[in-house]
């Protein structure tokens, strides 16, 4: 099932609008491969469910933002976006209220925090509210350098993008062939949809700590904006704006 909780608005008027955080809370359960059969899902998503808590634990004791925020795990992820769907085509508030979509999926924090790599990030202006909430941490700002992945198209984020809601998805940056690239990579052979990806794995707390410290900044920037975010004019995605 998905989960859902909301954060209601502080300001009287931009209260009725939401932005939706979200991750996905499903793994690929248990396997045939021999030992191990258990796919524990650390990465991908238990990281991205912990960055959802923490914020909205944040932004509670912060009392909210101007607008609404909505916190949603979803589910089924993992079959194909079945969750996010779901809850994209029926969301349990009005959906022309829905007016941008965080997503974290599988952000690898697997070295330190320098960069962040945006997926959508020339697609909309939710690029200026992250580079203004990454400057003032002192962190750099990337587009996804692996385009030919088509990463911005295949996580949750793609459900709300097809209703027409600007939408990103952040993780850790790194440079292509850069030591940290290589170390995505070797993740990805080893660890990717495997019972390897659990606890026992290699991890930084430290980058973790520090990306849960961007994401509830940029929440905080989206949520109290005074315009609604947009798709570009030049956007492939525009077309699905309502």
């Amino acid at each position: 099932d998905n989960v859902a909780g909301v954060l209601p608005g502080t300001d009287p008027v931009l209260k009725n609008e939401y932005i939706v955080v979200s991750a996905h809370l499903d793994h690929l359960g248990i396997g045939t491969m021999a030992g191990d059969a258990i796919y524990n899902g650390a990465m991908d998503n238990a990281t991205g469910i912990a960055t959802l808590i923490e914020t909205a634990t944040v932004a509670a004791a912060k009392r909210g933002f101007k607008r609404s925020v909505m916190f949603l795990a979803v589910t089924a992820e993992e079959k194909g976006l079945l969750g996010s769907r779901f809850y994209a085509n029926r969301p349990t508030v009005p959906a022309a209220s829905i007016v941008a979509n965080l997503n974290t999926d599988m952000f690898l924090p697997l070295f330190p925090l320098h960069s962040i790599i945006v997926q959508g990030l020339e697609e909309s202006d939710l690029a200026g509210d992250l580079r203004k909430t990454a400057r003032s941490l002192g962190i750099e700002v990337y587009s996804d350098p692996e385009p030919e992945r088509n990463a911005f198209v295949r996580s949750d984020q793609y459900s709300f993008i097809r209703t027409g809601v600007p939408s990103i998805s952040l993780k850790l940056g790194f440079t292509k062939e850069s030591p940290e690239h290589e170390t995505v990579k070797r993740w990805r052979t080893e660890r990717y949809h495997a019972p390897s990806d659990d606890l026992a794995q290699p991890l930084d707390r430290q980058a973790a700590e520090d990306f849960n410290r961007v994401y509830v900044a940029l929440v905080e920037t989206v949520a109290s904006r005074p315009t609604r975010p947009a798709w570009n004019e030049e956007s492939f995605f525009r077309r699905f704006a309502k």
